[in-house]
């Protein structure tokens, strides 16, 4: 009973924490939510101290067994590095409210002044905004990014060139990107975010 209540206490320590981040917005989004519904509408939910369901077999674990080097789902879905980098990265759903935020701000084509001539019409070229949100999640390095996205060698070391400014407290460069000064404080912070999750190694 005691390890029953330390595993629910750990996991809603997390749910409180990450806001559930770690378990709906860590993820690929398409295959989670067709997969939690779908797992859900079939047969009993996962526990509150075993919240995670594994694909497949729709075995429940523990939060705290998602990548820690030991597979506990059969297909090892719960160490998948997409996984594992994802958990540390900002929900989905913010990175998406975040670039639509920019485009809002300044209009479907400035994002070309992150990710290059790619970017056009609200992302569309890169796969829409929700895409784009997706890969920043799961993409361990900047490499892995451009990778995922296609994206042109120059575009890439733009992009880098950004983070390693902002890395370095250059909100210069981000003022020379047309970012507004009401704006500069939620893009930095953004942005830091990834750099400090590994983003640039």
């Amino acid at each position: 009973m005691a390890r029953q209540q330390q595993l629910i206490l750990t996991a809603a320590m997390i749910l409180c924490c990450c806001g559930g981040g770690l378990i709906v917005s860590a993820l690929d989004l398409n295959k989670l939510y067709g997969h939690i519904h779908a797992k859900r509408n079939i047969g009993e939910p996962c526990h509150p101290y075993e919240p995670f369901k594994c694909p497949g077999n729709g075995a429940c674990i523990s939060i705290q067994y998602l990548c820690d080097g030991a597979p506990d789902c059969p297909d090892g879905y719960d160490e998948d590095a997409r996984l594992c980098t994802a958990a540390k990265r900002p929900p989905v759903e913010e990175t998406a409210s975040f670039l639509q935020s920019l485009l809002a701000s300044h209009g479907p084509n400035y994002l070309e002044k992150l990710f290059g001539s790619k970017a056009r019409d609200a992302l569309e070229p890169l796969g829409g905004v929700e895409k784009v949100a997706i890969t920043l999640s799961e993409s361990q390095t900047i490499e892995d990014f451009g990778a995922a996205l296609h994206l042109m060698r120059s575009d890439l070391e733009h992009l880098r060139s950004v983070f390693i400014a902002v890395e370095n407290g250059d909100i210069g460069m981000l003022k020379s990107l047309g970012i507004k000064d009401s704006e500069l404080g939620d893009v930095k912070f953004f942005l830091e975010k990834l750099v400090n999750t590994g983003f640039l190694d």
